[in-house]
């Protein structure tokens, strides 16, 4: 982070652009991609001048995201969706000889099992015995 000395960059501080759009894009970027709320402040204190006044909506409407469905689950029992992860591998070696691991989380309980493996292709065992091991 870094301080800005308004009175040393005087010559520096002014957008040239015409279009309200670029104008915003241009300070954001020139200023090391600072948050709205930042640039929007720099602006009521003079730091920047001649910028274009901020339309929120507009902003708002670029952005370009959906909310999560409501819906948490989308299995309806046990083992029915299992996510899982495989990491490796590690530079150092548990004491077993394993360098990667595989993490199951089950989409119904939110259960989660880790496996630590000596291979990637251990994984499938893996999933096999904790399958058996959850039908119990």
């Amino acid at each position: 982070m870094f301080i800005l000395d308004s009175h040393e960059m005087k010559s520096a501080m002014f957008a040239k652009s015409t279009k309200a759009d670029s104008d915003i894009e241009l300070w954001h970027k020139r200023i090391g991609h600072i948050n709205l709320n930042k640039l929007k402040a720099m602006q009521s204190k003079g730091v920047i001048i001649r910028l274009p006044t901020f339309k929120e909506k507009e902003i708002e409407d670029k952005q370009h995201w959906h909310p999560f469905p409501k819906e948490r689950n989308v299995s309806k029992g046990l083992l029915d969706v299992v996510h899982s992860d495989v990491w490796g591998p590690a530079q150092m070696t548990t004491f077993g000889g394993c360098r990667y691991y595989v993490l199951f989380i089950d989409d119904f309980s939110r259960h989660t099992w880790m496996y630590p493996m000596r291979q990637k292709s251990e994984v499938f065992e893996n999933f096999q015995n904790l399958k058996m091991q959850v039908e119990k």
